[in-house]
This record gives C-alpha cells, structure tokens and sequence, in this order.
C-alpha cells in the first residue's frame, strides 16, 4: 500500500485491488477500466498513465486540493470514480482514507475528512443518519457522481447547506469533464482545456488532452455555450407518447416531489399513445392523477405503474431496460 493510503478493516478483495493498482500506477502500466454497462454491454477502456495524470489534475485544480487534504474514498476501486480517488491523491500528494463501499460510509470514520466522492444512494443514506450527516457537514468538497441526483436530495442538501458538485462525465473521459453545483444552478460548467458542440441535440465532448477526436453522446442537452450546458435527458430513453417528446430523466426530477422513494419512468407500446408513460416504483403505487393535473400535461402523466425491485450497475446506477424487461413479466396496474 502506498504511504498516502490509509485503510479502515479493508477486506483483502479489496485491498488487493488497491496494491495492484499500486503496482500499476509505479511501473508506469497502462490501465483498463470497464463501462458501468447502464445502457448497453460493458466494454474494457485502456487509459494511459498521463491521461490519468491530466484528468487528475484538473479536478486538483478546481477543488484546490493541498498535500493537508485528507480525502476518502469509499467506491469501488474498479469503477472509474474509485480509481480516480486514488490517482489524484498520488497526483496531488496527499492522504486517502479508503474504506469498503457501503451505503453509509461515514458510519466509522471518525477523521476530519476535506473531500469525498459519493453516489447519490450513499448520499440518501446518510442523510438518514444523523451522526453520519454531522460528519459530512464538515466535509469542504463533496462530489456526487454515478447517476442522476433525485430532487429530493438537492433539497436535502439545500436544507442543510452542504457544499456539493454534480459531475457530468463517463469512463470514456476519464472521470468528470464538467461540474455543476447542486442547489444553485441547472448548468454544468466545462473543466478547462474542454468545450463542448452539439450533434442533433445530444452533447459532443472536444477533450483533445484525452482524445484526438471529439466524443458524441446520446445526452441530449441544451447548449447554452461551448462550455456550458444544461442536461435533459438521453436521446436513447426518448419516449414519444401522444405525439409529445419525453425525456424520463427530465419529468422524474419534476415527479420526484409527488411520489415517494426510488422511481423511473419507461414506456410500453400502446395502440392510441403509441408509446405509453408507465412508471416503475420500489415503494407501493399511491400516484393520485388528480394531484398532477395543475403541473403536468396529459402526455406526461404516466398511465400505467408498477412495483418492482431495480436492477443497479455496481456503482449505483438503474439499469432502466434490464428493470423495465423484468417488470413487463407482470400485470401492469391502470393510474
């Protein structure tokens, strides 16, 4: 284990994965990393060690991260969120707690901790533990990354005034390539060095530093400039229903105030909207259609729910067509 590295009971799977990354970063190893498989198959992506390295500095750079910072990382390591952890505190020499992922990882850390990564189902967690939350309230720099953040934990964090980013990135670049901060803003901001164009809609990234050519995603966004942008949704989870595009992830966050504990929405064919709003909820179904109709349109109301247990990548994101396939085994239930 490297000297910047301290570990808490870390289980030897674990700890293995760190000496071996260890071993890679020293000699100079190219490194693979494996796509979180949330919209299509998972895939192995090489990064180099200088690409590491500037992907690193950047956020060092952003967050004014000092060889005093005491860091924690409690991810995966074979995610690409875990292993950034772990690069920029080799790049910025300084200490990294590293403890086993869990849904609570604050629970026994009993450090001052100055910076985190977290996903946002760790984030609800601790916002259900109050010794938990005490803890996090110290922390200067919270960056919330993995998935989409539920309305309801933006204003958790707006209530208890937590300083917290939002990362917009993929394995593809090496970590985050944009930041927004959480309860004050809707726009993500580029890292320097990175701007941004739009292809039909959906966000094309310009990382030359990483990339000779551009990167064209499926997130449809609005382009505010070449460095800033607003997220709406994924072209790919698109829904047409009654003539009317949907984006899920856009209508969710609206939603999220109306219908408890974790949701997605998704469709199915249907004869006279042609594609079908539906949701699928891990709590009991107690939409009321009539509490919706002041703020929702028709089309955006779903007509069709059901309960069901989501299926997750490892690092916190709803695999929304694998949940969906699962769900259309059963009845769905009329709203």
């Amino acid at each position: 284990m490297h000297p910047l590295f301290q570990s808490i009971q870390l289980k030897e799977e674990l700890q293995a994965k760190v000496e071996t990354f260890c071993h890679q970063w020293e000699n100079g190893q190219e490194m693979s990393i494996r796509t979180s498989g949330s919209t299509g198959k998972p895939k192995d992506i090489t990064f180099t060690k200088e690409q590491f390295i500037t992907s690193a500095q950047k956020t060092i750079a952003f967050f004014e991260l000092k060889p005093e910072t005491k860091a924690l990382l409690c991810l995966s390591p074979d995610t690409i969120g875990g292993k950034m952890m772990l690069v920029r505190a080799l790049v910025g020499n300084y200490s990294l707690l590293i403890t086993n992922p869990s849904l609570d990882p604050f629970e026994h850390i009993e450090e001052q901790i100055d910076f985190v990564a977290l996903v946002p189902a760790q984030l609800a967690h601790i916002f259900q533990n109050p010794a938990s939350l005490s803890k996090l309230k110290k922390v200067k720099y919270i960056l919330i990354g993995g998935a989409d953040i539920p309305e309801v934990l933006c204003e958790q964090l707006r209530a208890h005034e937590l300083s917290a980013y939002q990362s917009y990135g993929m394995t593809e670049t090496i970590s985050h390539v944009a930041l927004r901060i959480i309860g004050q803003e809707s726009d993500y901001h580029a890292l320097p060095g990175i701007h941004f164009t739009s292809e039909n809609d959906c966000l094309r990234i310009h990382y030359p530093e990483i990339h000779s050519t551009p990167i064209q995603t499926t997130d449809v966004v609005e382009l505010i400039d070449e460095h800033t942008f607003r997220w709406k949704g994924r072209s790919d989870f698109a829904i047409n229903s009654g003539g009317k595009k949907i984006h899920p992830e856009e209508l969710e966050k609206r939603l999220s105030s109306f219908i408890a504990g974790r949701f997605i929405l998704s469709s199915i064919p249907h004869p006279v909207w042609g594609e079908a709003l539906v949701l699928l909820s891990e709590e009991p179904i107690t939409l009321q259609k009539s509490a919706l109709l002041s703020s929702f349109s028709n089309a955006e109301i779903p007509k069709f729910a059901q309960t069901v247990t989501m299926i997750m990548t490892e690092n916190g994101k709803i695999q929304r067509k694998l949940t969906l396939e699962q769900a259309k085994e059963d009845a769905w239930i009329s709203l």
